[in-house]
């Protein structure tokens, strides 16, 4: 697990080390003061930044998680069925013996 001090955040998050303070006042951004310093995950901080992507982007990311292992997401998808769907249950039922509309 690597940590990033405050100005090592701000520039993986690609913002100035203000605007992630105030995000971490505001609970947007999880990050810890253990001393005098920030400290943050770097995981964490990957997290956050897949939260602002748009749903069709997020779905064709791997996460990995604590574990190491990779969950892959996919998208929900729908398909219409049209001129094939309908020749392949044609198929399928002629081959099948099933009497056809």
């Amino acid at each position: 697990m690597r940590t990033l001090d405050l100005n090592e955040a701000a520039a993986f998050l690609k913002m100035t080390p203000e605007g992630l303070r105030r995000k971490v006042a505001n609970g947007e951004i999880p990050g810890a003061k253990p001393g005098k310093r920030w400290c943050f995950r770097e995981d964490d901080l990957a997290e956050y930044l897949r939260s602002l992507y748009s749903n069709a982007a997020k779905t064709s990311w791997g996460v990995v998680g604590i574990d190491r292992r990779t969950t892959w997401h996919s998208a929900k998808e729908e398909t219409s069925g049209g001129l094939e769907s309908v020749t392949m249950e044609k198929e399928y039922n002629k081959a099948l013996g099933l009497q056809t509309k």
